[in-house]
Formats: structure tokens, C-alpha cells, sequence
């Protein structure tokens, strides 16, 4: 099962760096980044660059995340673990997984790719392909100049918004 773990904003990769050199390998899986592709303008030019999708959010696929949590105490890059210690420990929902694992695109990659769009003289989007093209309708946000979209899910217990990277025909 997918855990989320709250760490400081910026410091994701520190923090993973010191989870796999002071938690038990047997005790998880994988302790991985989720990451997007971006587009930065530059002078007219877009320029693609990966950012983290989830700022301050890292995640590990463990099957005992009771001895995990206990061994994460001794990480000192600050870490948290999401859910109630005394009730135990929320995993990411099969739900999530699955949207993650879509946006994704296939099971061994992490970082979301850009979505190719087409838009229309109006700017509206009338096509776009994988991964936003299932999550069109939660779209509440677009800035076609910017290339990104603003998509509204459920996830890890409350509303989030995700911000995806559109790929326009020519750039």
C-alpha cells in the first residue's frame, strides 16, 4: 500500500535520501517523489523542467506501516506520516492509487507528463490527450499562454488542486 509522508516543502528529496539510509530496506518497498513536467516561458520559448506534484508530500509503499512510522522517528529531516497514531495509519486509498497511477501513465514511472491539447481561437480546449483527457471535467483553472490547467480531485482526505502541464501542438 501507498503512504503519504508530510515533509518540508523543498526538502523531498533530502528527506528521501535520509529515510533510505536510516529506515530498514526490509521494512518498505520504495520511498519515491511524485513529480510533473512543467512549462517555464522563456523569452517566448517554453522550456519543459520537472517539479515536485505534490510540494512537501513524499510517498512510500510499505506493508508494515506501524514498524515503518516507528523507524521514521529516527529520520531527522522532518517527517510525518499521514493519519492518527493511535488509530493507525491512513494509506492512500485504492481510489487515489489508481488516479495516481493513471496521471501517471504506467506503474514504474513517476513523474506526470505533459498533456497534449489542442485549443480552439477562443481558447477553449477542445482535445487533449492522456493524462488530463479523464479529468477534463474537474478542470477549474486554464492559462493556455502558461501551458497548465488546474484540476480539482479528492485526495488524501480533502480537496486538492493539481496543476497539470499542457503540451500545445507546435511547441
Amino acid at each position: 500500500m501507498w503512504y503519504a509522508i508530510q515533509t518540508l516543502t523543498g526538502k523531498e528529496e533530502r528527506a528521501i535520501k535520509e529515510i533510505e539510509k536510516m529506515v530498514d530496506r526490509r521494512v518498505y518497498e520504495k520511498c519515491f517523489l511524485l513529480k510533473r513536467e512543467a512549462v517555464w516561458r522563456i523569452q517566448g520559448t517554453c522550456k519543459i523542467h520537472i517539479e515536485p506534484l505534490f510540494p512537501g508530500y513524499i510517498f512510500v509503499r510499505t506493508q508494515n506501516p506501524g514498524e515503518f512510522c516507528r523507524q521514521l522517528k529516527a529520520v531527522p529531516e522532518y517527517t510525518r506520516i499521514l493519519g492518527k497514531e493511535e488509530s493507525g495509519f491512513y494509506p492512500v486509498s485504492e481510489d487515489e492509487e489508481l488516479f495516481l497511477k493513471r496521471l501517471l501513465n504506467k506503474d514504474t514511472e513517476d513523474t506526470v507528463r505533459l498533456s497534449p491539447a489542442i485549443v480552439d481561437e477562443d481558447g477553449t480546449i477542445t482535445g487533449c490527450g492522456k493524462p488530463l483527457k479523464p479529468y477534463l471535467e474537474y478542470m477549474i483553472k486554464k492559462r493556455i499562454r502558461l501551458r497548465y490547467v488546474i484540476i480539482r480531485v479528492h485526495l488524501f482526505g480533502r480537496d486538492r488542486e493539481i496543476l497539470l502541464g499542457i503540451k500545445l501542438e507546435g511547441d
